[in-house]
């Protein structure tokens, strides 16, 4: 399908351009009108391609914005990432 054959493509660039791979979490609302909500599993599956260790995590009704929600997701990340020297 065309969307695989583009992940791959973009699969095959990233290498080139990736200096470290640190785990990398992504909040994306399924609401919002500026980047589709497919692009979530998209840029998921590419970075899994190369090799990058991904957390998603959908947020309800949310549009192009960060809700309070994410924001705790976003320092719990962090928080863990700096605690392990990730």
């Amino acid at each position: 399908d065309g969307g695989r054959r583009r992940q791959h493509r973009l699969a095959d660039l990233l290498p080139q351009e990736i200096r470290s791979r640190p785990r990398i979490l992504l909040v994306h609302g399924d609401a919002d009108p500026v980047v589709p909500f497919q692009s979530l599993r998209e840029a998921v599956n590419v970075l899994e391609l190369v090799g990058i260790e991904v957390t998603a995590e959908r947020r309800p009704r949310l549009a192009h914005a960060i809700d309070e929600e994410g924001l705790e997701l976003g320092g719990h990340f962090l928080a863990g990432a700096f605690a392990s020297g990730a």
